[in-house]
């Protein structure tokens, strides 16, 4: 009986190695060949180079107003910029224009914000005019928020003459106009917040320079008021400075613009105070042939 039961014994243990013992395998358990080649470099894969095409601001649905083409901007290019409390007229080094013909960048002045709206857009190839009416605009002495209420801010980026012809006259057109904008005397309603402006112009050259008529009507709430110039701009990069434009009575601030193909341009920012009071600015841009 010993005998057979080490007999069993034997076969069973013989039986377990043959399956394996029953175990569970572990990785350590397969044997895998090791290659001990030093590997090649990885070759980077070739990235196609892609050209970066500047980014056309989208217009926003609020913006009213069109160009019939987009300001063609170029080293003689210049803007006048008006709002509460500041003018500002210079170089125009960068102009940034959005599908609907609003400027976004002006110079140093950039309008950003969600929305950021443009008020009665107008132009072509020769000036982009606009008047800044939601969203907030930057410049080198900090920020202003406009939040759609009576403060805007009216532009016009214009290229300026290369010279002053010797000699002609020339009649203008009725101009294009911004929303004349309430900055301040009397009080008045929301309603009167913003009004509406026509005006005349006409330039004539000389060895003197430019001499310049304007005559700008502006109304709002039921009230009127009158800006008159009559100026000699000298040079084709100046501008003439009339009443009281720097302060809070009536004045403009002129200059001139080459309209392309013998044209002229007669730009104004203007100030103006209505019969009641109420002081208004806005810019104006006469087409003169």
């Amino acid at each position: 009986m010993q005998l057979n039961h080490a007999f069993v014994l034997t076969l069973i243990a013989a039986s377990l190695a043959a399956c394996g013992g029953g175990g569970s395998s572990s990785p350590s358990d397969t044997s895998v060949a090791v290659n001990t080649a030093k590997p090649a470099d990885p070759v980077a894969p070739v990235v196609p180079v892609v050209p970066v095409v500047p980014t056309v601001p989208a217009a926003t649905g609020e913006n009213t107003g069109s160009v019939s083409a987009r300001f063609v901007n170029g080293d003689n290019s210049r803007f006048i910029f008006t709002a509460i409390g500041l003018q500002s007229s210079g170089k125009a080094s960068l102009l940034v224009q959005d599908t609907s013909g609003a400027l976004s960048n002006i110079g140093s002045i950039v309008l950003t914000g969600n929305p950021s709206v443009t008020r009665e857009i107008s132009g072509d190839a020769a000036f982009a005019q606009g008047r800044w009416f939601k969203g907030s605009f930057s410049n080198s002495t900090g920020a202003t928020t406009l939040t759609g209420n009576n403060a805007s801010a009216h532009y016009v980026a214009y290229n300026v003459l290369a010279a002053l012809p010797a000699t002609g006259t020339f009649t203008c057109d009725a101009g294009t106009f911004t929303a004349p904008s309430y900055t301040g005397g009397t009080n008045i309603s929301s309603s009167g917040y913003f009004g509406t402006a026509s005006g005349t112009g006409s330039m004539s050259f000389d060895a003197s320079g430019a001499k310049i008529a304007l005559a700008i009507d502006a109304s709002a709430g039921g009230s009127t008021g009158k800006v008159s110039a009559s100026t000699t701009i000298a040079s084709p990069g100046s501008s003439s400075i009339t009443g009281g434009y720097l302060s809070n009575g009536t004045g403009a601030q002129l200059m001139l613009g080459d309209g392309g193909a013998g044209r002229y341009l007669l730009i104004a920012a203007y100030k103006a105070q209505l019969a009641n009071g109420a002081n208004y600015q806005g810019v104006a841009t006469f087409r003169c042939s």
